[in-house]
């Protein structure tokens, strides 16, 4: 999927509405006072207060993303004194960009662009967090696409975890049926979960166990199975999958730590139910162990359940089930309506188109480029123009702006950079 950092947009988007003067390089390293020095302006211009009123933004080691407008600037010298607090003394040459215009603003019209250039940009959101349950026939459309732009639904069989001929934990408690003696937990205490019938026990997702596990409060948790002859996996792609249920969004992840290291952790649970969630690392040089579990970020003491973990190496992906085409669903509100049981456990794989991801922090990415981000470009320059922001300008530059408004009407309006819509694959209800 392409994408572009705000590191590369925020620039880009200056340079297609005139307002980037560009990137230099410190001739004079940062010291902690508020000066900005680089002699590379003085090849623009000699002249004392062109840059005044600028706006600087530093992407160096201590004061990387700090923005601040130019209070001062002297020519002879490419000397820029800026407003606000002494800098971080830095201990080497760093790059600084100037703008005409607040890169805080113009950052903000990129996103509040995110929503106005939908549905003609969009990205493809494939999302898993539905499952099926017995005797259910609506459920919430994930978040992360738009009302009315579901596009396809699949149902995916569960894969058996203990069955699995590649899970390289297969003869551990990966599918939590055994003592559970083979997890090694931290700041969670886990217990077997035992099934149950008439209620059944939706809290086992297959087999008559799953893993209960309370996260005490405060402290992250981690709860690992320690893969036999790990050195076996040197320089291999490991995938990892695991269900859990949780109704808590944004604390539980897949999670895989290698040597006892730091652990890489994938997606977050989105609170809604039963989830399968992934994580992927390559793994490089291993010396002794490689342990794949789950990870839980501190906060209060929740209680989740886990169930049905796969860990594949050397995949480049992790193992899918087949899956189904459903031809009859329809949106109903915030629901999809399906109009017949998808069998408990099975996952429901909804395609549609979401909005562009918004960015804040320089290595933040839209899921864009090329004739799209252009198009995004546009639709950021008619929010900038048409904002506040135009209140501070003075009549010429007023002008200027409706000038540029229509040019980017004009653009818009020819389709440039434009995105077909997803197909849409169903049958009507009735």
């Amino acid at each position: 999927m392409p994408t572009t950092t705000l590191n590369t947009a925020l620039p880009g988007f200056a340079r297609h509405i005139g307002a980037y003067i560009g990137q230099f390089a410190t001739t004079t390293d940062i010291a902690a006072s508020t000066a900005l020095i680089s002699t590379d302006i003085t090849n623009l211009t000699e002249d004392d207060d062109v840059y005044s009123d600028a706006y600087a933004r530093i992407l160096g080691t201590n004061n990387d993303d700090v923005r601040r407008r130019v209070n001062d600037h002297t020519g002879a010298t490419g000397a820029l004194d800026l407003l606000g607090t002494n800098l971080t003394a830095e201990s080497g040459s760093v790059n600084f960009q100037l703008y005409r215009y607040d890169p805080d603003q113009l950052q903000d019209a990129l996103n509040d662009a995110v929503a106005a250039v939908f549905p003609s940009v969009y990205q493809v959101v494939y999302d898993r967090t539905l499952y099926g349950v017995l005797a259910q026939r609506e459920y919430a459309r994930p978040s992360s696409i738009q009302p009315g732009y579901v596009r396809k639904i699949w149902v995916e069989k569960r894969l058996d975890a203990n069955s699995f001929g590649d899970n390289i934990v297969k003869d551990l408690d990966c599918d939590f049926e055994g003592a559970l003696t083979d997890w090694t937990t931290s700041n969670i205490t886990l217990t077997a979960e035992a099934e149950t019938n008439e209620p059944d026990n939706l809290m086992v997702f297959a087999g008559d166990q799953s893993g209960k596990m309370v996260v005490t409060a405060s402290n992250v948790g981690t709860a690992y199975l320690s893969a036999n002859n790990p050195t076996n996996y040197d320089g291999e792609e490991l995938n990892v999958t695991v269900w859990v249920y949780c109704r808590t969004a944004s604390r539980v992840s897949a999670a895989i730590s290698v040597d006892s290291g730091t652990a890489v952790t994938g997606t977050t649970h989105s609170g809604g139910g039963w989830e399968r969630l992934s994580v992927s690392t390559n793994l490089g040089a291993v010396s002794s162990t490689i342990e794949v579990g789950l990870h839980a970020t501190s906060g209060t003491a929740i209680t989740f359940y886990a169930d049905e973990l796969i860990a594949t190496a050397g995949r480049t992906e992790p193992p899918r089930p087949y899956s189904d085409s459903l031809p009859y669903w329809e949106e109903r509100g915030d629901n999809i309506y399906i109009p017949y049981t998808i069998g408990t456990g099975d996952q429901i794989l909804v395609e549609g188109m979401g909005l562009l991801s918004t960015m804040t922090s320089g290595t933040d990415t839209i899921e864009i480029n090329g004739p799209q981000l252009d198009r995004l470009y546009d639709y950021a320059a008619l929010e900038f123009f048409e904002g506040p922001e135009i209140d501070q300008f003075d009549d010429e530059e007023q002008r200027i702006a409706l000038r540029k408004l229509t040019h980017f009407r004009n653009k818009i309006n020819s389709g440039q950079g434009y995105k077909a819509s997803k197909s849409r694959r169903k049958v009507p209800t009735y």
